[in-house]
């Protein structure tokens, strides 16, 4: 079965190239080459490539991972939750095309970045400090903001302006194959772009050859943007449709099993005497279906038998718009105000299965839930003094959220006392947020700066730590994003979380700024009312293995959360002969701590670092890059977190840029060393397959790869 549907693929992705190739080199958008990731350290920005890397990934999350304090959170592989200093998913603030799109899914499956395909990627830009209140709110971390490709217009007195751009790769761990292509045709006041993507893989292999089931997944996403301005004033219009036919989750008890999305999203900017406007609105529509895949059902019920698992089908909308507007009110004051309002509705059932104990009713996890947010903020920009700029903002969001009543698959004690329990209880929940930020920024000389932060951020718990209310073993280990095999029960009392966060960053470099750079940022952050686990049962799997699980009720504790961010490059050599040669690398480190228990907080990264050394000679960039990873020993026991070992990964790569053609080439994990993931959670499928007899073990990384992929634009 999983071979044909690769013959499938590979055929689809065979045609597509075709055509891609046959039409008309006018039908296409060329500005794909110059892709960026731009990190914003509070008031600063620094700005790397993102070609070569995209290569190793179709993750869009994974473009992220240079950055120092940011690491991933396995998921599927299109679908992995960007983690920043140790804060990850909704706690922090994440936009698409200025979007904000909520996890549709009681395993948080499709998460945010997971609707943009690397390839239509513009900018990212990442915020790993203190985060401004005009940025957003509604979180307690950093700002991730993901732009796709702007629209081009033609120079004046060009006519009109026809682009285009057809890329595909290949890796060979996995076997993923994928094809992109887009273009655009414009004046000077219209343009009209398409975009398109396919992506798709079969399961990796870790170190020692072995394969790591439920890693497989394909995507496919077709974007259209039409755009008009003035001198002054611009309006864009973006749709888009996404589908996943399959995406397997190798530390969960489901898979995906289909994703269906569509967007529209309509924004304008205008720039005035007095200051500039940007309005955004938008809708987006998820229907997303879980069960067991292929790689997780007994041997007697995979393909060709069909016989489902366990389904669950989701049904999510995300609706809203924001107003900003800056006022500047002399040289060196602006004022910003704005106002966001945003609703997330959601519908989770899980229809029965005949001949099971999940029968007779469709058992209802979240019904009619909403949750609506309405923000206004205002923020102040200014010089006080020579060389310093102060930015104090507040804001204010009203959260409301509500559901209706519940049912179980039957109308048994289980399910029927709890659900009876949960119903009788009053559901609407309304808090009131206030965040507050403050930095200031300091430059000493041309050679120097120094920023000092501080922010007060609030986040209201989503509508699975609230309303998800079944605590059989079955049913609560369907809810969780965290990749542990327990099960999660929500909590109708909890309150918002509050965060208090301090950093301080100094950066150093010459003063011709091309040569070295170094930037150092130590951060605190104390939670009160953290959401948190307690445990309210467990679950006891069979001899010899005797492996157990928890069932956790999410409850408010206090925690901590302070480490250290250092970034920095060094310029090695200029010669006729060798070309240009830098260094660069990052260093993070993070410790995490539940103060009303005293255990380690889940899922922190331990003491990290990169490094990568680029030469560029004429048209070929070559990079080698170390990746070091310390023993991960401080583990949260309530959800049974595995150590695991440090470890070192060698990637090499190697890019040539001719004229509008462009091939990278790289080797990820060199030496095919063996490795668990430090944010991995546990390997799922290895313990189904045992007929969970086994211990649960952690989760493997991926072993070498030879990837290649091939760009023309035109």
């Amino acid at each position: 079965m999983r071979g044909s549907k690769r013959l499938y693929r590979d055929i689809s992705t065979l045609s597509l190239l075709i055509a891609i190739a046959a039409a008309p080199a006018t039908a296409f958008t060329a500005d794909f080459q110059g892709k960026e990731i731009i990190v914003q350290g509070q008031t600063e920005k620094k700005i790397t490539p993102t070609s070569a890397k995209k290569l190793k990934s179709s993750d869009t999350a994974s473009l992220l991972t240079d950055e120092a304090g940011v690491s991933l959170q396995t998921g599927g592989g299109v679908s992995s939750l960007p983690v920043i200093n140790g804060l990850a998913d909704d706690r922090l603030l994440i936009y698409v095309d200025n979007m904000i799109v909520c996890s549709a899914c009681a395993n948080h499956m499709n998460p945010p970045l997971s609707y943009i395909p690397s390839s239509s990627v513009g900018n990212i830009y990442v915020n790993a400090g203190v985060t401004q209140v005009s940025k957003g709110g509604d979180s307690i971390g950093g700002m991730i903001q993901v732009e796709s490709q702007p629209p081009l217009f033609a120079v004046e007195d060009k006519g009109i302006r026809s682009e285009g751009v057809v890329s595909t790769y290949y890796r060979s761990n996995n076997h993923a194959t994928g094809a992109s292509f887009g273009g655009t045709v414009a004046s000077r006041h219209l343009s009209l772009g398409i975009t398109g993507s396919i992506d798709h893989a079969d399961d990796s292999r870790d170190g020692h050859g072995n394969k790591i089931t439920s890693t497989y997944y394909e995507s496919r996403n077709l974007g259209l943007t039409l755009s008009a301005r003035s001198d002054n004033h611009q309006v864009t219009l973006k749709a888009g449709n996404q589908f996943i036919p399959g995406q397997g989750f190798v530390n969960q008890w489901m898979d995906m099993v289909k994703n269906n999305s569509t967007f529209t999203n309509l924004a304008y900017q205008g720039n005035f005497d007095w200051g500039k406007v940007d309005v955004t609105g938008y809708w987006q529509n998820t229907w997303h279906k879980m069960d067991s895949g292929d790689d997780k059902l007994p041997v007697a019920l995979r393909p060709p038998v069909s016989m489902p698992y366990m389904p669950m089908i989701t049904r999510g909308v995300s609706l809203g718009y924001t107003i900003k507007t800056d006022i500047n009110i002399n040289d060196s004051n602006i004022l910003r105000l704005g106002n966001e309002f945003h609703r997330f509705s959601l519908n989770d059932r899980w229809p029965p299965v005949i001949g099971t104990s999940m029968w007779p009713n469709t058992f209802v996890n979240i019904n009619h839930g909403y949750r609506d947010r309405y923000a206004f903020f205002t923020e102040w920009e200014g010089n006080p003094a020579e060389n310093v700029t102060t930015i104090l903002g507040v804001r204010n969001e009203q959260v409301r959220m509500d559901t209706g009543n519940v049912q179980g698959y039957s109308s048994a004690a289980m399910y029927a006392t709890v659900a009876n329990a949960f119903n009788a209880q009053d559901h609407a929940k309304s808090d009131s947020n206030w965040d507050v930020s403050a930095l200031v920024k300091y430059q000493a000389d041309d050679a120097s700066s120094y920023e000092f932060g501080y922010s007060r951020k609030t986040r209201s718990p989503n509508l699975y730590e609230r309303y998800a209310w079944s605590t059989t073993w079955m049913t609560s280990g369907m809810v969780g994003w965290s990749g542990d095999g327990n099960g999660y029960v929500g909590n109708l009392e909890l309150k918002p979380e509050i965060a208090h966060t301090f950093s301080v960053s100094g950066e150093w470099r010459d003063k011709d700024r091309n040569n070295w750079q170094l930037k150092i940022t130590p951060y605190f952050t104390h939670v009160h009312d953290y959401i948190d686990v307690e445990k309210i049962g467990s679950r006891a799997f069979s001899a010899p293995g005797n492996e157990v699980r928890n069932i956790l009720q999410f409850t408010n504790h206090n925690a901590e959360l302070y480490g250290i961010d250092i970034s920095g490059s060094l310029g090695l050599w200029q010669s006729k002969g060798l070309g240009d040669g830098r260094i660069y690398g990052t260093l993070g480190y993070v410790h995490g701590i539940d103060l009303s228990n005293g255990d380690g907080l889940y899922h922190m990264m331990p003491l990290n670092a990169r490094v990568a050394l680029e030469q560029k000679l004429s048209g070929w960039t070559n990079t080698v890059e170390m990746q070091f990873v310390t023993r991960k020993s401080e583990v949260d026991p309530l959800r049974f977190e595995p150590e695991t070992p440090g470890y070192l990964l060698v990637n090499i790569g190697s890019s040539y840029q001719y004229k509008n053609l462009r091939v990278d080439v790289g080797i990820t994990n060199l030496f095919d060393g063996f490795y668990y993931l430090p944010l991995g959670g546990i390997n799922y499928d290895d313990f189904l397959d045992s007929k969970k007899t086994t211990a649960f073990e952690a989760l493997a990384g991926q072993g070498r790869s030879f990837n290649i992929g091939i760009t023309q634009s035109f």
